[in-house]
């Protein structure tokens, strides 16, 4: 029941008044840096869903609105997983759901991004989180972190910031494999800052290893032009 889109109002005001985002090094909060980074996350999800919606022929935002909340339902059980299982047994579920839904997986990304944009704007939880589980095990591993932020402050999700970490790290570790970052991508520091604010709120010193079902009748499936 609680508004994401109220707390990122409070932290963006909380923002402003400190006079600008929190760096690597200047946390002293490492849980008010995280948030900051989760909102930031959010309005990038947002507007990068409504570029690709922008694209689509004969749908209207009313019509996309309602295909993303039908697949809810189809991810429900794969929603509540992630406060309740481990990283690698989340994904597991989630790439079964993948293969049973049968689209193929470029669509099947557009899909989800076009749908975590809908699911942050209107605060749909867990359109959100369906749709960063479905890229995450996609393969765009950047989407992790997003798991990470809900875990860690329980919105859609049990607050289990035990969980959180290894959703955090596997994004961190596919940026260092290469992957394209996908929020804030012009701040080469982004990703360092949120390593580093997630592992002292865990109580990990930096630089330190972190070890880290029914088929989807409902899936919306969006013809994105490249």
């Amino acid at each position: 029941t609680r508004s994401l889109a109220s707390h990122c109002n409070q932290v963006s005001l909380l923002t402003n008044s400190y006079g600008g985002f929190v760096t690597e090094a200047s946390i002293q909060d490492p849980r008010f840096a995280l948030n900051e980074q989760f909102c930031l996350a959010r309005t990038y999800a947002v507007a990068a869903g409504e570029k690709l919606a922008s694209g689509l022929r004969g749908v209207s935002v009313a019509e996309i609105e309602e295909q993303c909340n039908g697949f809810a339902p189809a991810m429900r059980d794969l929603v509540a997983s992630v406060s309740l299982k481990p990283q690698a047994e989340v994904l597991q579920g989630a790439r079964s759901f993948i293969l049973e839904a049968g689209a193929p997986p470029e669509q099947l990304a557009g899909t989800a991004k076009i749908c975590l944009s809908v699911g942050y704007r209107t605060d749909n939880m867990d359109v959100a989180l369906g749709s960063a589980l479905l890229l995450t095990a996609l393969g765009e591993g950047a989407y992790g972190e997003l798991l990470g932020h809900h875990l860690n402050e329980g919105f859609g999700t049990t607050k289990r910031p035990d969980l959180a970490l290894a959703w955090y790290q596997s994004s961190f570790d596919a940026l260092e494999r290469g992957a394209e970052p996908v929020f804030s991508p012009g701040n080469p520091e982004r990703s360092a800052l949120v390593q580093k604010a997630a592992y002292r709120l865990n109580g990990v010193e930096d630089g330190d290893a972190v070890n880290s079902v029914q088929p989807a009748s409902t899936l919306p499936t969006f013809n994105i032009d490249n």
